[in-house]
């Protein structure tokens, strides 16, 4: 039989064979567990696991995982809700059953206790919250103030978390990456274009911008964006002397002022008037005032 690795002391809690209870952890067969369907964490690093097989090595196993009995499988069947990586790890050992502590939970408390379990852990990156957020949202109809109450946190802080799954896809795999931090995501939520939110990714990743630099260059982009009040206070007059809306917008070191026009009969005395001496003086005059 393989090594059960259980911490010093741990192993005279257990009978050789199980599970037999003691003060309610089990010895459970790893054959007998199964993944949580409701598991928020997607990424298991290799090296992590390699790490804490080394510790179950050194140490063994110092806190049991915690299972549920699978509804609908037979009597020593079991759901897995939190410590998947002292589970993996066990498994690559080569270890025959497992210390874990049997709860009793529906397919609700299965994933609240997933979530809680590895938030208190810090085990999840911020897209693993958000989508285990969401996933709470959508199956329970949960409003965010609920899931916020239920969960003890701030329903500004799950709305956080939930704004991050709106941003574009390649920004959120590098946030689930760990690529981008949630404050660099909070920072990006702030720009409206998502073209642009792309192109500022870019320049995190690349030249490793902190949150601070990033919110600086955002604030660099949108001051060459502003309009100086010399081609506002031309815009005004050209819509006064030409009866009709004028656009102005910035494009790149350029002002361009555009006005519609919605036939031919209409752009022939838009022609006569732009034509005119008397419009292009009052309309020098006026910018220069």
């Amino acid at each position: 039989m393989a090594k059960n690795g259980l911490g010093r002391g741990l192993d005279s809690l257990f009978e050789s064979e199980g599970p037999e209870k003691k003060e309610d952890i089990l010895l459970i067969p790893l054959g007998d567990i199964h993944p949580n369907p409701f598991q928020p964490r997607k990424i298991f690093r290799e090296e992590e696991i390699r790490d804490m097989a080394e510790s179950l090595q050194n140490h063994g196993l110092l806190q049991p995982i915690v299972i549920i009995r699978r509804e609908g499988g037979g009597p020593e069947e079991y759901i897995l809700v939190s410590g998947e990586r002292r589970y993996r790890a066990a498994k690559s050992l080569g270890w025959d059953k497992i210390p874990a502590i049997l709860r009793t939970a529906g397919d609700r408390d299965l994933l609240e206790l997933a979530l809680v379990e590895n938030l208190q852990r810090s085990d999840l990156n911020p897209v693993e919250v958000a989508e285990g957020f969401n996933r709470l949202i959508e199956e329970f109809q949960w409003s965010q103030e609920e899931l916020a109450r239920h969960l003890g946190m701030k329903r500004s802080t799950v709305a956080n978390f939930l704004r991050v799954l709106t941003l574009p896809s390649g920004i959120v795999q590098k946030i689930e990456q760990g690529a981008i931090s949630l404050g660099h995501a909070k920072v990006l939520l702030g720009v409206k274009n998502s073209q642009e939110q792309l192109a500022l990714e870019k320049e995190i990743v690349q030249k490793n911008l902190s949150v601070r630099e990033l919110e600086s260059r955002i604030s660099q982009k949108q001051s060459k964006k502003e309009v100086p009040s010399w081609a506002k206070r031309g815009r005004d007059i050209l819509s006064s002397m030409l009866a009709r809306p004028v656009a102005i917008s910035r494009a790149k070191n350029k002002v361009k002022f555009t006005v519609a026009i919605e036939n031919e009969q209409e752009f022939a005395h838009f022609l006569k008037m732009i034509s005119t001496q008397e419009l292009v003086d009052q309309t020098e005059n006026g910018v220069k005032k």
